[in-house]
């Protein structure tokens, strides 16, 4: 009686560890999905990602210009260069190497 209790947990081990094995593999493919998707686009990225930081600074400066006009609160003048930092770290590290953007 104890072995056939042993037998049946070890079934009942089994099947948990099968059903972890499967996981994993879902895992492993999704993964390999990932990376192939990255690797396909790595190269795809937008010109604008690839501008020099001079050009991009003029743009920088360019829209806060625009997006602060007299008749306008101070929010959207603050928020702008906010907002360009949040973008990604280069756009933050050029928005803060800006004096004229704040």
């Amino acid at each position: 009686q104890q072995l056939d209790t042993v037998l049946r947990d070890i079934s009942g081990l089994e099947t948990v560890m099968d059903g972890i094995n499967n996981f994993h593999k879902q895992l492993v493919d999704q993964k390999e999905k990932v990376v192939q998707s990255m690797f396909l686009h790595k190269g795809r990225g937008s010109a604008l990602w690839h501008l020099p930081t001079e050009v991009l600074s003029h743009i920088f400066i360019y829209c806060l210009r625009k997006g602060s006009k007299p008749d306008r609160s101070l929010a959207p003048k603050l928020l702008t260069p906010m907002l360009l930092t949040r973008v990604c770290r280069r756009w933050r590290e050029v928005a803060m190497g800006i004096p004229n953007l704040w």
